[in-house]
């Protein structure tokens, strides 16, 4: 008997002329169910690799067959509605504009990057509020509400009756602040178009003015543009705090939900201060 651990001192049995003829007929058979096998596993892993998944990790819903349709009373313009975002999620807020989908970031992605080195806030005083927003790229020129919070503790939207009115958010910054102020306004309304139909057509470097009761005006370059499902609203990108002044402009995209009056997503504009009063 050997020590523990080695090798055995004996001779090997040999199994026989019979015993080697039948493991060499079995050799094919075996080959082909491990070739096999091996395709079957290298398949399943491709269809894995290939399935589009929700940040839940279910499989989604084709994208495709959704389209937009208009409530009771509503035919907004084709052009004027975003279609639904595709079901894909980027690592960071894309540049936005004409010809670039709009998609949204992950989750816990942070703002996109400023697009300008952002100057100091602007000092406010406490009764200062915004009056007016312009966007020349889009031909926005309208003046701006105060919105608060509504019972379900959203913010508030302008009158849907005015169709060139956006609203600030009173309870966050005043643009030029340190911080994000909000400004949200319609895609359209029962008559067409609103205030931002043509908010997705906003796009990295375009500038954004606001006017403010304090008799000064601040500009604003865009960092980035998304579109994000009203389900996932990116809470923490739009609205933590910042060391910069900065600016978020909300409206609606996505496909329309007639018996809830509203449309599946958001489309969501960051911007970094860029230029204050001298």
């Amino acid at each position: 008997m050997s020590d523990p651990g080695t090798r055995p001192s004996g001779p090997v049995n040999d199994p026989g002329p019979g015993a080697k003829r039948a493991r060499a007929a079995a050799l094919p058979t075996l080959l082909v169910v491990g070739s096999l096998g091996g395709i079957a596993a290298i398949m399943a892993g491709l269809l894995t690799y290939l399935t589009p998944a929700s940040s839940e990790g279910e499989p989604v819903a084709n994208a495709a067959a959704l389209a937009p349709v208009p409530g009771p009373g509503q035919v907004p313009d084709a052009a004027t509605v975003q279609q639904v975002a595709q079901p894909v999620v980027l690592p960071s807020v894309g540049p936005g504009g004409p010809g670039v989908p709009l998609t949204p970031a992950e989750p816990a992605a942070p703002p996109p990057l400023p697009a300008v080195q952002a100057p100091p806030p602007v000092k406010t005083a406490k009764a200062t509020r915004p009056t007016r927003l312009s966007i020349p790229h889009i031909g926005v020129s309208a003046p701006l509400s105060s919105l608060g919070l509504q019972k379900n503790r959203e913010i508030e939207v302008p009158p849907l009756n005015e169709r060139n009115l956006a609203g600030w958010y009173r309870l966050g910054p005043v643009p030029g602040e340190i911080g994000p102020a909000v400004i949200v306004g319609h895609v359209n309304n029962r008559q067409g178009p609103a205030v931002f139909s043509r908010l997705r057509e906003v796009k990295r470097g375009d500038k954004i003015k606001v006017s403010r009761s304090d008799g000064r005006t601040v500009e604003f370059t865009v960092d980035g543009v998304e579109q994000v499902s009203k389900s996932t609203f990116p809470t923490n990108r739009v609205y933590s705090n910042l060391n910069d002044a900065s600016l978020r402009l909300i409206t609606c995209g996505g496909v329309f939900n007639p018996a809830k009056h509203s449309y599946t997503d958001n489309i969501i504009v960051y911007a970094t201060l860029s230029k204050t009063p001298r």
